[in-house]
């Protein structure tokens, strides 16, 4: 409960109120410069964005508020109706939340049927993404199902954006922990390892600390007392106090995460805490994975190549700061990522070489409260929403030019008018045309304007 009012109900506010305040300067025309010529400077230029229509959401299972109301809210306020395609693990709430926005609609005397809810099993997907009364679509979800989606919208040619998820890099510089020590630092890897159970596709997937291998020994001190110390269960029919929940999937992705942990203790790895399923005395049926603290993990094991989408916290040493990007960057994934340095100059520059489409300076995963535009390099998709540039995105960009002043517009010159009359003549005037407007010589385009002057008629 804590997790899902900090992950799904606190972000959906910030969007809201974000939205109400911003979202209409960012869909104001957008004015342009215009022409760089002089001879076309009469020209007023800007870009309009206009709705689409109906805009299509496919999202994923782990956030099942948030990931809904995301693109509901983006797609009433640009003017669109839109259809959300949940997954089927989420029906129920689905369902219930789109009554309560529903509801609001009907108080706010707005057609509540611009907001549909869609829900099929994974073989009938494709009459949704193939589906050719979809404007626009947002796929949250995996590689394997994205190349489907995109597969089957292309037929029809309806624009995607695509987020796959990542392996989050978590690098925490020599300098940060000298000065800053090991303990805060400590909590925000808990809070961004094991937060909805690890099911985050912004999650930390691997922390990498760079610099005085004493302070990563130290810090694997701290993690291993904390982790150990986890409670799993659930609040909802008890009032037990626990800091973790089932997972969503069962035994198939336990085989998964054992196997990973399996995989990187055979190359050597050191399991500290956990690695492998809970049976939980109260809860039998439940989808349990403990806590688990893997250390001295490198990029040639499968968990460092791999989203575990699981409760599976890994550490990684790193020499220096160079070796650590190395190590951030030697992923296919590039969804998001942190950097911690008591210097911005230097955690600035550590970010820019990031092959990652979100970065956090100090902090994790704040770029989405931020209300930052959200989508991923590499294998992590493409595209962006959220932010002024996600309002933008389910909008037709309409380009517009007009004239600045009444008494002065675009006519044909005699010389150029069809039938031409005389090709040599032409062919001096357009020739003299992008001298005098582009020529690098102030005294070549004097000339040219001269010339052109003289073969107008």
């Amino acid at each position: 409960m804590v997790d899902a009012s900090m992950g799904e109900i606190m972000v959906t506010l910030e969007k809201i109120n974000w939205v109400l305040k911003h979202g209409e300067n960012a869909l104001k025309p957008s004015k342009r410069p215009g022409p760089f010529s002089l001879l076309m400077s009469y020209k007023a230029a800007e870009v309009r964005y206009e709705p689409l229509g109906v805009v299509g959401a496919l999202v994923s299972w782990n956030y099942p508020f948030h990931n809904m109301l995301g693109p509901i809210i983006a797609s009433i306020f640009t003017g669109n109706a839109v259809v959300v395609k949940c997954s089927e693990r989420v029906r129920w709430s689905s369902e219930y939340f789109i009554n309560v926005v529903k509801t609001a609609l009907k108080i706010c005397d707005i057609d509540e049927n611009l907001v549909q809810l869609v829900c099929c099993w994974g073989q009938d997907g494709d009459l949704v993404s193939g589906h050719p009364g979809f404007d626009h679509l947002t796929f949250i979800g995996s590689q394997s199902v994205a190349q489907k989606v995109v597969k089957k919208a292309s037929e029809v040619l309806t624009p995607v954006v695509v987020e796959l998820g990542g392996k989050d890099a978590f690098i925490v510089c020599d300098d940060y922990l000298k000065k800053k020590g090991c303990d805060s630092i400590a909590s925000i890897i808990m809070r961004g390892t094991f937060q909805s159970s690890g099911q985050n596709c912004i999650g930390i997937e691997r922390v990498i600390i760079s610099g005085d291998y004493e302070n990563y020994d130290k810090l694997i001190d701290i993690l291993s007392q904390k982790v150990s110390k986890l409670r799993i269960g659930s609040n909802v029919d008890q009032s037990e106090e626990i800091d973790m929940g089932a997972i969503i999937m069962g035994n198939e992705k336990f085989d998964e995460l054992e196997n990973l942990v399996i995989d990187a203790v055979e190359k050597g790895a050191r399991l500290i805490y956990g690695g492998k399923r809970y049976i939980h005395p109260n809860y039998p049926q439940g989808h349990y994975f403990m806590p688990t603290l893997l250390v001295d993990v490198t990029n040639e094991m499968k968990i460092a190549q791999t989203e575990v989408f699981g409760p599976i916290l890994t550490v990684m040493y790193a020499k220096d700061d160079d070796e650590a990007i190395d190590i951030a960057n030697g992923t296919m994934f590039g969804l998001g990522s942190s950097v911690f340095s008591t210097h911005f100059k230097h955690a600035s520059k550590l970010c820019d070489r990031l092959k990652a489409g979100n970065v956090a300076i100090n902090d994790f995963a704040t770029f989405y409260v931020c209300q930052l535009p959200f989508g991923g390099a590499k294998k992590s998709g493409y595209g962006k929403f959220g932010g002024e540039e996600g309002l933008r995105g389910i909008c037709i960009e309409k380009s517009v030019c007009y004239d600045k002043f009444s008494f002065i517009s675009t006519s044909i010159p005699k010389v150029l008018d069809y039938p031409i009359a005389n090709g040599n003549r032409a062919w001096k005037f357009v020739s003299s045309l992008n001298k005098g407007a582009y020529d690098y010589s102030l005294w070549e385009r004097i000339k040219a304007i001269v010339t052109l002057a003289k073969n107008a008629n």
